[in-house]
């Protein structure tokens, strides 16, 4: 499995007309050139046309909760109402990482296909709704943009919340980097604050440590804030898009190199991954933190 960004499928077309140099995409074996546009126009579109090999070069799991009644009648305390999506569009072998990052900031430790989610459950993390699209095999083809994410599993997931936070990975294997865009302004200060807590944006003299955190701009391509943007399909018509670079992804784990190593080794420190606790950690704590303190309607203004 390869660890190819989704930007490499995105950037091609859009750097010819601005005028900019394209992406590559990152591979467990080097590099390849940037592709023009998506082969699919949508996730109906690939399902049609590669339905033989589902389970062979892609898979997408999900959970749907079922609805539940929320009541508060107390009159010192008021709970939260747990009520946010996790999702990674272009997880497995497209956006390497996202996938097992999905799963942790959901509430789970990352596990295999054919795992009783139940079995992975983190104790006193509550369980979130959460979608994947997972490409096995022929990674880089099987991109499809997020505006153009139709999957009724995913449709499902995100109308059936009032929050989503999406993961995604743009290709840059020198800097650590997340880019924090989507339509959700609250969402995107909680989680910037929440970075800052766990010490993901601090000043350091150890370069290997330093990570750059930003808020997309308006401009900013990756920036997340299109309605038809799978992650802004809540019911508040806003969620937050978290992308993040290829040499930050790779840093969160001990072997970077395929999705069994990945799971095993998600905040392993190693010798190519000194510090793996350190950002995997503090990515999922930041992640889980802020999205508690949005469900609670704070701000970190």
């Amino acid at each position: 499995m390869n660890n190819t960004s989704r930007r490499t499928v995105l950037a091609s077309a859009a750097a010819v007309a601005a005028g900019l140099p394209t992406l590559n995409a990152v591979l467990g074996s080097g590099a390849t050139p940037a592709v023009a546009a998506d082969q699919y126009g949508s996730n109906t579109e690939l399902y049609t046309r590669t339905a033989a090999r589902e389970g062979t070069d892609w898979m997408r799991r999900f959970r749907i909760g079922a609805p539940v009644q929320v009541t508060d009648n107390a009159r010192g305390t008021s709970s939260p109402v747990s009520s946010t999506a996790v999702i990674a569009p272009h997880g497995g072998g497209i956006e390497a990482g996202t996938s097992e990052l999905c799963m942790a900031i959901a509430g789970y430790t990352p596990f295999d296909a054919g795992t009783d989610p139940a079995n992975a459950a983190v104790a006193g993390e509550p369980q979130r709704d959460y979608w994947m699209f997972e490409a096995l095999a022929n990674s880089a083809a099987q991109h499809v943009t997020s505006t153009h994410c139709d999957d009724p599993a995913a449709l499902a997931v995100c109308a059936g919340n009032l929050y989503a936070v999406a993961l995604h990975g743009f290709d840059d294997p020198v800097t650590k980097k997340i880019i924090i865009g989507g339509r959700d302004a609250r969402l995107r200060r909680n989680l910037l604050a929440a970075f800052t807590k766990y010490g993901l944006t601090s000043s350091t003299t150890d370069a290997g440590r330093a990570v750059t955190v930003v808020l997309a701009g308006p401009t900013d391509p990756l920036n997340g804030d299109d309605p038809a943007n799978i992650v802004n399909r809540t019911r508040t018509g806003a969620g937050a898009q978290l992308e993040l670079s290829t040499a930050l992804r790779r840093a969160m784990f001990g072997d970077f190199s395929g999705a069994a190593k990945r799971r095993a080794t998600a905040g392993v420190p190693s010798a190519d991954s000194p510090y793996a606790d350190h950002f995997w950690n503090g990515f999922v704590s930041a992640v889980r933190e802020a999205v508690r303190n949005h469900e609670l309607g704070l701000d970190s203004l």
